[in-house]
């Protein structure tokens, strides 16, 4: 949909000049990062890290049918052991709360230049979790059940469709907001509360650029 020749998608930032705030409209290619992933091939090889035999199967059965070779470990010291072997992943898709476990324990195992190709697969989602973790370079933060559709387009690789906006409840009753779009939407109020997308990005601790990026990555679905 397009309004005085920009989509609706266009980005909304806030300038000052003279003394006055003004709505500048900024296309969002215009502050959307060129992300090399998006041009990198399909993965061959991944690993499931998780504890959970049913989420384990569903997503292993998943990227073995989009073409993938999929291994599952259940404990973070086995995931160490396939990281060193000499065909190992280009894709981790990982539960970070593992007994206990904390998302530096996990980062502390995976390799940095791995770290675009990691998405956490969690049933703990955090808001705060998941703007660190992206803030790190981590390729995703998806919350269970997520399929393999979803991990493969975190880390880049497109697949046609888009994940829906909001999750329904079992029962059908008050249905919440995905975890993408409350990211989104938790970015954005920091933006018009600082006036600027610099200004937010120092509020929240990252760099603008970063703050860039989690912005194109979390567009809401129209």
């Amino acid at each position: 949909m397009h309004r005085n020749g920009v989509t609706e998608q266009s980005w909304a930032s806030w300038s000052t000049s003279g003394g006055k705030m003004q709505l500048e409209r900024v296309h969002h290619s215009q502050i959307a990062p060129q992300n090399h992933l998006m041009c990198a091939p399909r993965p061959r090889r991944a690993i499931i890290l998780d504890a959970e035999r049913s989420s384990q199967r569903v997503l292993r059965d998943d990227l073995v049918q989009l073409g993938c070779e999929a291994r599952v470990v259940a404990e973070i010291a086995e995931l160490r052991g396939e990281l060193t072997a000499a065909d190992g992943p280009d894709l981790i898709a990982a539960e970070y709360r593992l007994a206990g476990k904390r998302l530096d324990d996990l980062l502390a195992v995976v390799p940095q230049p791995l770290w675009p190709r990691l998405v956490i697969v969690t049933a703990y989602a955090s808001i705060a979790t998941a703007v660190r973790a992206v803030k790190l370079g981590v390729g995703g933060y998806l919350i269970k059940p997520a399929r393999g559709d979803q991990v493969l387009r975190a880390v880049g690789y497109s697949l046609p469709g888009n994940a829906p906006d909001v999750v329904a409840l079992q029962d059908g009753s008050q249905p919440y907001l995905s975890l993408d779009r409350a990211i989104w939407e938790f970015l954005t109020q920091a933006v018009e509360d600082a006036g600027t997308l610099s200004g937010a990005a120092r509020l929240l601790g990252l760099h603008a650029r970063s703050l860039r990026r989690m912005l194109a990555k979390y567009p809401p679905p129209r």
